[in-house]
C-alpha cells in the first residue's frame, strides 16, 4: 500500500510542475484566457536596435569601396511589418546617410528573412545633400528571443544630376526590447 501511495504522490507532483499543453484560447483577440494559442517568440510589439558594419561601394565619377558603420532603431508593429530609422557613415569618403523606412519579415525560426525599403538622405561633408530610395534584403539567425545576427544587402539609388549608386553589404547584430 505504501508503494502505491508513493507512486501516486510522485505522479501528481510531476504533473503539477509540468508545462501546460498547448490548446485553444478562449476569449477575444489578444486576451490571455485559456491555454496556449500564441507563438512563443512573436516579433510584433517590440522595439529593436541594430548595429551594422560592412562595406559600401560608391559609384560616383569613380568606384570606391570603403567601410560603412551605423545604427538602426525600429519598432515591429506586426509579425511581418516594422518601421525603422537609421544612421550610417562611410568612413574614407566622409559621407553620412540618414534613413527611414519599413521592413517586411518572414520568420522561419531559427531564421528570419526580410525585405526593406528606405528613404535616405545622402549627406557628404563636401557637397550637396541628396535624396535616394534604398531597397534591401537580409537574412538573420535568431540566437535568443532578444538577440539576432545577420547579413544585409542594400542598393541605394540617389537622385541627382550625376548618377550616384551605392551598394552596401553589412553584417548586423540586433537586440530586441
Amino acid at each position: 500500500m505504501k508503494v502505491i501511495v508513493i507512486i501516486a504522490t510522485l505522479v501528481l507532483a510531476t504533473g503539477a510542475f509540468a508545462d501546460p499543453e498547448p490548446g485553444r484560447t478562449d476569449g477575444s483577440e489578444g486576451s490571455e484566457y485559456g491555454k496556449g494559442g500564441y507563438w512563443k517568440n512573436a516579433q510584433y510589439g517590440r522595439f529593436y536596435v541594430e548595429g551594422f558594419m560592412g562595406s559600401a561601394t560608391v559609384d560616383f565619377e569613380v568606384s570606391r569601396t570603403d567601410i560603412l558603420a551605423g545604427l538602426n532603431a525600429g519598432y515591429i508593429i506586426e509579425d511581418w511589418l516594422g518601421f525603422q530609422l537609421g544612421y550610417g557613415h562611410i568612413s574614407d569618403q566622409d559621407v553620412n546617410l540618414y534613413s527611414g523606412g519599413i521592413r517586411s519579415a518572414y520568420n522561419r525560426e531559427p531564421f528570419n528573412y526580410y525585405f526593406s525599403l528606405d528613404a535616405e538622405l545622402y549627406s557628404p561633408s563636401a557637397g550637396e545633400d541628396r535624396f535616394g530610395i534604398v531597397p534591401g534584403v537580409g537574412a538573420e539567425v535568431i540566437l535568443h528571443k532578444h538577440l539576432r545576427v545577420g547579413l544585409r544587402f542594400q542598393r541605394d539609388f540617389i537622385f541627382a544630376d550625376e548618377t550616384i549608386k551605392i551598394n552596401k553589404f553589412t553584417a548586423k547584430v540586433q537586440v530586441d526590447f
